[in-house]
């Protein structure tokens, strides 16, 4: 039954992205729309019922690599013509060079490793993976406007509307309903939420977005706080708790930065919540106490459940030494195989685990030289557009957010830029920069008090 609601989805969200974008003004509608389908879709569209596969081809077309080409056509076509610098109104924010060395040398990198190991076509399919990242990037770079920034936020809090209601149904009701992937515990018998996304980890860090969007872009009190509403229950459905203390933090910091004068608010969100997962917890008779001795707790809330992650961390420091310049190159190699056979014999082959950190992971399978470049890529991106925030505008505080979502979830996930939310944070990065460059007017879309 899943598969038939799959193809409905797809068709319908392709409808609305149609229409969000016929319906717009901006300058330019193909990339509006693929950016918005993107966005509603892209998740369900990633799996094996859609994935297009011609046999006289050597890949198959899946989301991002079908973005990737068409927006690579695209660049070609603006560079070939001679327009590529028309927009350029000011200097290239200061991470962009960064991002640019870090990507170039991870390629090499990457090269270096598989070259002999790997076809020509899988070497080719691993570069097109990272470079993905800087395609969306600089497409969206020069080609954002007001209105496709407009048409992108609204497929966002339309996706997140969605996925939130569809993550309730699956944690209340039916935890297979519009299920695509990871089927991981939440307690007792109960499933975490995935939403329409592949895992519970990016229905929240789709939400966590969703939320700040909401925050700044809708001005009726009651569609606002509603919103609100429905993603947080959304993300305690995920029973994810990096994504939770990161909800937290987004909160405390709006409240901080835009709205010192409301602290009442917070006082509000907190009664809600308290009050929901009261509700919901004496609505469906959860038994707290079987619960709490349950071993999916005991092993999740109760215990140190860092312990292990540590043994990883700690195996990873110790292996780094041995090839500091770069790395190791993937799971595949001995170094992660006799390495994980240490800490977890079922881990060894790469199927489960992981290292859980995004940047010791890039640092085991890319080197030292490679982390540096992408550490300071992701800080110089938080600080130049934290810095546009507080003397600019604050439309930049939204993009700041993101961009410190990502910094702080890979410190307990391996996320790297090819991953969908890395993608998503080409997203606000590229319509970040368009409207420095171009100087856009945002007053009209975000409330800026």
């Amino acid at each position: 039954m899943n598969i038939i609601y799959f193809h409905i989805y797809v068709v319908v969200t392709f409808l609305i992205a149609a229409y969000l974008t016929l319906k717009s003004d901006s300058s330019n509608k193909y990339i509006t729309f693929i950016l918005a389908y993107w966005i509603l879709a892209g998740s369900v569209l990633n799996t094996e019922y859609f994935i297009i596969d011609i046999q006289s081809l050597p890949f198959d077309f899946q989301p991002d690599r079908i973005i990737f080409i068409l927006f690579s056509i695209y660049l070609f076509f603006t560079y070939a013509s001679g327009h590529n610098n028309e927009r350029v109104n000011t200097e290239n924010l200061k991470f962009e060079k960064y991002l640019y060395l870090y990507i170039f040398l991870s390629i090499i990198v990457s090269v270096i490793h598989t070259i002999g190991v790997l076809s020509l076509k899988d070497v080719i399919l691993n570069t097109t993976k990272i470079l993905t990242f800087l395609v969306i990037y600089l497409v969206l770079k020069g080609t954002a406007d007001r209105e496709m920034l407009k048409v992108a936020g609204k497929a966002l809090l339309i996706v997140c509307t969605i996925s939130s209601l569809i993550g309730i149904y699956q944690f209340l009701i039916d935890p297979f309903f519009f299920r695509t992937g990871s089927e991981r515990i939440a307690f007792a018998g109960y499933l975490r939420s995935n939403g329409v996304f592949s895992s519970e980890l990016i229905q929240s860090y789709f939400l966590i977005p969703g939320i700040v969007v909401v925050l700044f872009a809708i001005h009726n009190n009651l569609s606002k706080y509603s919103l609100i509403a429905l993603f947080s229950l959304g993300i305690i459905f995920t029973f994810h708790r990096m994504s939770w203390i990161i909800t937290i933090l987004t909160l405390t910091l709006y409240f901080i930065k835009v709205k010192r004068k409301n602290v009442w608010q917070i006082i509000a969100v907190g009664v809600y919540l308290v009050v929901a997962l009261t509700y919901f917890s004496s609505t469906f008779s959860l038994n707290l106490t079987n619960i709490s001795r349950s071993a999916p707790v005991q092993e999740r809330f109760l215990q140190k459940t860092m312990s292990g992650r540590i043994s990883y961390y700690t195996m990873v420091l110790k292996k780094i030494p041995q090839s500091w310049l770069i790395g190791f190159g993937s799971r595949k190699s001995k170094a992660y195989y006799y390495g994980m056979l240490e800490v977890e014999p079922s881990y060894a082959s790469g199927e489960k685990g992981g290292i859980h950190n995004g940047y010791l992971a890039i640092a085991f399978y890319q080197g030292i030289p490679v982390v540096i470049l992408y550490t300071f890529f992701i800080i110089l991106a938080l600080y130049n557009f934290w810095t546009l925030a507080k003397f600019k505008h604050i439309f930049y505080f939204i993009i700041s957010l993101e961009v410190l979502k990502y910094i702080l979830l890979n410190i307990t996930n391996g996320l790297p830029l090819n991953s969908d939310l890395g993608l998503l944070l080409a997203i606000f990065l590229g319509t970040g920069a368009a409207v420095y460059q171009e100087n856009i007017d945002m007053n009209s879309v975000i409330i800026n008090e």
